[in-house]
């Protein structure tokens, strides 16, 4: 088979597509690409692998700027320099190159896919996901006492993303157990966004106990001050030392009204505080079922994967409903009368469209459940 290897002009302008540093040997790159090139096309016309397909060249290009990135990396500017005079240099990383292409093609892993990256559900999701944490990515954050809900948001973001992945590459059980997190980052995000200032406060208070419990303060004297605090705390809601810890990652809770007036009714936990404190209750069995996966029990290794799918997939959309609704409210405060205009008009297309997906699925998943309970 011969394998098309790309000139130095077109070879330059995908380097440019990639952004590559003026730093980097681009001739060095381009004989090693060259290289591991000739040498696929060795291999293809020996026969040694019958399930050999067309060579990407675009893939050995990225395979060559790894190698050579990860070997520069690992030297000083000085040893580098001499590395890139050995004669053996470039032939020593193409048959890397060319090793890995081989075994990644010949070892490819396929696994059962109920979606696929290129349909509506996982790509009309993930053009909404990007928006968003495009957007929220422009706004100032990662500075806790004004930016909580930003930061809360964009890693809910990041997470539906994540989720869309293992969906799209047949990992169900797994973007399930990620839908997990999603849903404890929902909840928190939830109850502070309702509350406001006041709650964020003392839920920074409360991570600031976390970090002291963690050892992660500067000073001895500063740990000491915030166990004395914590402990005082604790005392007010006649808490044990065993209480601590459900103390430090649940007590903000202790700040809602419905909570201070009803403190026998919640609990310094997920599921019977801030769960339900956040009007979630009713995914408690979806949360518990993803428990049981996370902890290896053997449902995870025997599961319904055409389930999960549906099941994740579900749980994806209602809780981006939410978020998205959140995200609006946000954004609404930090632009003009024409960006919210050109942002409403997007949304009419987009959101329209993922609400009619997410009925479709809806109905798919009952389908698939009256079947396999005439099957069963």
């Amino acid at each position: 088979m011969k394998v098309l290897i790309l000139n130095k002009e077109q070879f330059i302008q995908i380097l440019t597509h990639f952004k590559i540093g003026e730093n980097v040997d681009k001739d060095k790159i381009y004989d090693i690409y060259r290289t591991a090139s000739l040498t696929l096309e060795q291999v293809s016309k020996s026969n040694i692998l019958t399930n050999f397909s067309a060579v990407n060249p675009i893939d050995i290009i990225l395979y060559s700027l790894g190698e050579y990135h990860y070997v520069e990396t690992g030297h000083t500017k000085e040893q580098f320099i001499q590395l890139l005079k050995d004669e053996n240099f470039v032939s020593s990383i193409a048959i890397n190159v060319a090793d890995k292409y081989i075994s990644l093609s010949a070892f490819k892993v396929d696994t059962t896919k109920f979606s696929s990256k290129y349909l509506p559900p996982m790509s009309s999701l993930k053009v909404y996901v990007n928006f968003m944490i495009k957007i929220l990515s422009s706004y100032h954050k990662n500075e806790p006492k004004s930016t909580l809900i930003t930061d809360l948001l964009l890693k809910s973001a990041n997470l539906c993303n994540c989720i869309i992945e293992l969906l799209s590459n047949g990992y169900e059980t797994e973007a399930f157990s990620t839908w997990r997190t999603l849903h404890e980052c929902e909840c928190t995000l939830t109850l502070l966004n309702k509350y406001g200032d006041p709650l964020i406060e003392k839920y920074l208070l409360h991570m600031h106990y976390g970090i002291a419990f963690k050892g992660g303060l500067k000073t001895k004297e500063e740990t000491d001050e915030t166990f004395i605090r914590l402990k005082d705390d604790m005392k007010k809601h006649n808490l044990k030392s065993k209480d601590m810890k459900k103390m430090i990652e649940y007590g903000w809770i202790y700040y809602i009204d419905e909570v201070k007036n009803n403190e026998d009714k919640y609990r310094l936990n997920f599921r019977d505080g801030v769960e339900k404190l956040a009007g979630l209750s009713t995914y408690a069995s979806r949360y518990e079922l993803s428990s049981e996966i996370i902890h290896s029990t053997p449902l995870l290794i025997y599961s319904n994967e055409q389930h999960f799918y549906y099941l994740t997939l579900l749980s994806l959309y209602e809780s981006f409903f939410r978020l998205e609704q959140i995200f609006v409210s946000l954004f609404a405060k930090h632009v003009n009368e024409a960006q919210l205009k050109s942002y409403q008009d997007f949304r009419k297309v987009y959101f329209r469209q993922l609400v009619s997906i997410y009925q479709r699925e809806l109905n798919n998943f009952s389908k698939t459940q009256k079947r396999n309970k005439k099957e069963a």
